[in-house]
């Protein structure tokens, strides 16, 4: 590690380790505070303190009934229920843009190994090098060192969030693509409300559309290429940005007729 003639730890080292730890991509959800567990914890509470975690829907058992045999396929009902995940992710949509974010992972992975290795050899050198040249010209170059491996990570981090970004804005995309699709099945069922399946406590699988407008949605959308351009150096993919989780509530699809 190069250190400052004061013996102060530079930031190259970090910046290089840090490297290796920006290209893990998936698909964006809705972001929510996590705990890192750097620091002092959340609100001030020591560890072994905290609260039990409220569960989620993925610890608790299935909430669809399944359907009876003597049950219609197609209940009318004014309240279905969707499960928005899947929706997306099962979708040839949804295909896509994983199927492209794996490919920019692998690339930017690539590129940061690349980057740590030429690093690392250009810190080798100038530690070797620190005997034969003059303390004042030696602090000179490992600060400047130090600058750039910090801008690298820096830039290295952002194309990462370009990525991210563009996944976020195609995500938003296929849901305002998809609500007057849903709007349509609504009114097939006589639905005026469709609720995420995963937050309700117990339901009928046959009041569930999202096989339904999953295959209304592939027929008429397909898997939406193009729509949100991947432009590298802008972090929404050149689309607005908007909750990418789900549908803003202005874009409400119409109430079937009474």
């Amino acid at each position: 590690m190069l250190r400052r003639g004061s013996g102060r730890n530079f930031g190259a080292g970090l910046a290089i380790a840090g490297l290796a730890l920006v290209a893990c991509l998936t698909v964006p959800l809705p972001a929510v505070a996590q705990d890192d567990g750097v620091g002092p914890p959340i609100g001030g509470v020591e560890p072994g303190q905290q609260p039990a975690p409220p569960a989620t829907s993925a610890d608790l058992p299935a909430s669809t009934i399944p359907a009876s045999p003597g049950d219609q396929p197609d209940v009318q009902s004014e309240i279905v229920t969707i499960d928005q995940e899947m929706l997306f992710t099962n979708s040839i949509w949804g295909k896509r843009t994983q199927a492209r974010l794996d490919e920019e992972g692998q690339r930017l992975e690539a590129e940061n190994e690349r980057l740590v290795t030429q690093l690392s050899n250009e810190e080798a050198q100038l530690t070797e090098e620190r005997a034969t040249l003059d303390p004042a010209e030696f602090r000179r170059r490992a600060e400047a060192f130090d600058v750039r491996a910090t801008q690298v990570r820096r830039e290295r981090l952002q194309a990462v969030q370009d990525v991210n970004g563009w996944a976020a804005a195609d995500r938003a995309a296929f849901y305002r693509a998809a609500l007057p699709l849903m709007g349509e099945v609504m009114r097939e069922r006589g639905a005026v409300a469709v609720l995420d399946r995963r937050t309700v406590f117990v339901s009928l699988e046959a009041i569930d559309i999202t096989n339904d407008l999953a295959a209304l949605l592939d027929e008429r959308l397909g898997d939406g290429d193009g729509v949100v351009p991947f432009v590298p150096g802008q972090s929404n993919g050149g689309a607005p940005t908007e909750d990418a989780g789900a549908p803003s509530p202005e874009m409400v699809p119409e109430q079937p007729e009474q």
